[in-house]
């Protein structure tokens, strides 16, 4: 049993039926786009962390480069 479903197209309904196969692709395509946009939010609230820590262990490591150098000094 095909499925339908409703398509705008330039200012026009187009009601699409599709074949079993094609259902399966459509599924997998929405299941994907579902899993995308989360891990894209999720990406989103991690990059703020991440940066932080980035600049953490750089302000440390400079810390740490001047430290050395003083002592040679």
């Amino acid at each position: 049993m095909a499925n339908k479903e409703t398509v705008k197209q330039e200012e026009k309904v187009v009601e699409v039926e599709y074949t079993p196969e094609q259902q399966n692709f459509h599924t997998h395509i929405q299941s994907l786009t579902r899993k995308i946009n989360q891990h894209q939010f999720e990406i989103d609230e991690l990059m703020p962390s991440l940066k932080t820590y980035q600049q953490a262990l750089t302000e440390s490591m400079k810390s740490q480069t001047d430290d050395i150098s003083e002592e040679k000094k």
